[in-house]
């Protein structure tokens, strides 16, 4: 069964267990699609008000596009959650791999080096789809019912958070390459996305906090 699959308590108990995975990036991806319901929810309380119906029909196209688009960043977000443990294990399997002589040294070099870079891939995604879902919901924000605006708060603060674990998840992988100019060119997008995700976030809650 796939983690996504599982009831809320039995995958707060499989992550609360000896088991390393699904661990920080699996819980990344969940905490982002957790933001992107939100988002949705706020939506959802909005479609049927009057002051959106009153909305000019460009606008109201504009909100109903950020609402789909959402929810392909929800669809993509679920299917990292057991990415992540899926290419964990790929790692694990590749640090056990026999080392007994020159040969399988070397298989055992190259292996560690391709899946750690395949275990970088995941958490990654979660940040780049978390930041575009950020995005997303500034438009949520500004059409949407302004009742639920601290629902829309709480959402950016997980969207946020599951890009700080996403970074964390890609920097602890980088660390075990030898691949230099790969590492470097994923340091500088992550920066990218931690700085302009920032903002973003900020941006949201500034508008959040002013309207209490």
């Amino acid at each position: 069964m796939k983690l996504v699959e599982l009831s809320v308590k039995d995958f707060l108990n499989i992550v609360d267990s000896k088991s390393p995975a699904p661990g920080g990036g699996s819980v990344s991806a969940l905490v982002s699609a957790l933001g992107c319901t939100l988002g949705r929810m706020v939506a959802h309380l909005t479609f049927d008000k009057k002051k959106y119906k009153e909305l000019p029909e460009e606008e109201q196209i504009i909100f109903k596009n950020a609402f789909e688009e959402i929810d392909d960043y929800r669809k993509v977000l679920e299917e990292l959650v057991d990415k992540d443990t899926e290419a964990y294990n790929l790692v694990m399997a590749a640090y056990k791999l026999p080392k007994e002589n020159d040969a399988e040294k070397e298989i055992r070099k190259i292996t560690i080096e391709k899946n750690l870079k395949l275990a970088i891939e995941t958490p990654l995604e979660i940040c780049k789809i978390s930041k575009k879902t950020l995005k997303a919901l500034k438009i949520i924000l500004k059409y949407g019912n302004k009742n639920a605006i601290t629902d829309l708060g709480m959402s950016a603060i997980l969207l946020y958070s599951g890009i700080e674990g996403g970074i964390l998840n890609v920097k602890v992988n980088l660390a075990g390459l030898d691949d230099e100019r790969f590492k470097m060119e994923t340091i500088n997008q992550l920066d990218e996305i931690l700085v302009a995700s920032k903002e973003l976030k900020d941006e949201i809650l500034n508008v959040v906090n002013n309207s209490l």
